[in-house]
């Protein structure tokens, strides 16, 4: 009789307590199992390239890469990757960039270890999960006005814009750093101003900063 094929996955967490935690709890499961664990955003990129994962558990805070671009990397490459968020992080801002990201699930670190078996369990027959603290923080920021809706989520050149204005670029210099004219420059901004529904630029700023669409340094 052939014995039942368990669910391979990759961790990523930079703290390596925390990582042999999550492997202990995962390997205890029987339907899944760590194929990889890693400490490095680097590391986790070089995997995912030469194979792909049943599921991935992913820490957002990363030194050598923001889990956000890890997540970015692992959705090129398949569209329909099944992700755990795990994450000491519990900011609106926060939440409301998971959901945009697309997490499958997310759990925080303060979580049982019940959350992160009930989130591998439900993304591996295709669902989601939220563990019961960061459902109620969602529940909160549905009630933010500010939150944008996906759907008129900035673009990607929107972005590039966004991030000039925030390093304080006039619009001459962000058409030469875009190679883009500055009537399309001026377009761009009015039409970030209009879907944060910010006063001026500074207030679209500090709104996108809030919600996770850009950091300041």
């Amino acid at each position: 009789m052939e014995k039942n094929v368990k669910a391979e996955l990759l961790v990523v967490d930079d703290h390596s307590l925390i990582l042999e935690g999550i492997c202990r709890v995962v390997n205890k499961m029987p339907e899944a199992i760590v194929a990889n664990a890693v400490t490095s955003g680097k590391r986790a990129v070089e995997l995912i390239e030469m194979r792909d994962y049943d599921a991935y558990i992913l820490d957002i805070s990363i030194p050598d890469m923001s889990g956000f671009e890890l997540m970015a990397k692992i959705r090129e490459l398949n569209e329909q990757a099944r992700i755990v968020v795990n994450t000491m992080h519990e900011e609106i801002w926060m939440v409301n960039r998971l959901v945009q990201c697309g997490a499958n699930a997310v759990i925080l670190k303060a979580s049982a270890h019940t959350e992160l078996v009930a989130a591998i369990r439900n993304v591996l027959k295709g669902g989601t999960y939220t563990c019961s603290r960061f459902a109620s923080i969602s529940q909160k920021l549905n009630a933010v006005p500010a939150g944008l809706q996906v759907k008129n989520a900035p673009t990607r050149r929107e972005r590039d814009v966004l991030e000039a204005v925030a390093k304080g670029l006039n619009t001459h210099e962000i058409a030469g750093l875009l190679k883009i004219s500055e009537n399309t420059v001026e377009t761009f901004r009015k039409r970030l101003i209009s879907k944060f529904g910010a006063k001026n630029a500074i207030d679209m700023v500090v709104k996108a900063v809030a919600q996770g669409w850009i950091k300041l340094d």
